[in-house]
């Protein structure tokens, strides 16, 4: 409900679902269920292709169309499956790659949002515009995924120009500098050593 409220404070251009599906599901599909689902249509595993709405409607083998019910979403099996209740229907199936709980219910809250899937570049759009994290400048990636991945600000510091600070006049460069990590740190110096102390250390 959080992000749902906090989406709705932007653009009404995209349906909440619309956007919850561009920014959060769209890449959960990708990195969880399209190596066995459809990245390779010829390889898909148990008929389930995932590569569109439609393909995604009609199911599986195993399931059919209760795979996935627009509007209801604690009944579709797409999001039980995830939730991992039933030993034996989990998926992923393996245990490292299982879904955490925020991420089964953003496919809930997508399903129960109509499961609406927009086009290509509805979903670019959705992104440049609410996408956390910025992107860096290369030179291209093994795929679009790759390619257009986002970063968090404080990963980049190696785009970022040079910063030049000057200590103050009348302060050792060398102790301020110091006094600088110590405050980002939270650390206080140590009190100044007294001459004797200064010899002993000699």
């Amino acid at each position: 409900m959080f992000f749902f409220s906090s989406l709705a404070l932007f653009s009404a251009e995209h349906s909440e679902g619309e956007r919850l599906f561009a920014l959060k599901v769209k890449p959960l599909f990708a990195e969880k269920c399209m190596a066995c689902h459809g990245s390779e249509p010829e390889k898909v595993k148990g008929g389930f292709n995932m590569l569109s709405r439609t393909s995604t409607l009609k199911g599986g083998e195993s399931y059919g169309e209760d795979v996935l019910i627009p509007g209801k979403g604690e009944e579709s099996i797409l999001f039980q499956l995830t939730t991992r209740v039933v030993e034996d229907y989990e998926m992923p199936p393996k245990e490292a790659d299982k879904l955490s709980q925020q991420q089964s219910l953003w496919i809930r809250d997508w399903i129960n949002a109509g499961a609406p899937w927009p086009d290509e570049s509805s979903i670019t759009v959705i992104q440049d515009q609410f996408a956390e994290g910025v992107k860096a400048p290369t030179s291209g990636g093994l795929d679009d995924e790759w390619t257009n991945r986002r970063y968090k600000p404080e990963h980049l510091w190696s785009y970022r120009p040079l910063t030049v600070k000057s200590p103050p006049e009348g302060v050792h460069p060398v102790d301020w500098f110091i006094d600088q990590k110590l405050k980002t740190a939270g650390l206080s110096p140590a009190p100044e050593a007294r001459s004797r102390e200064l010899a002993r250390r000699l």
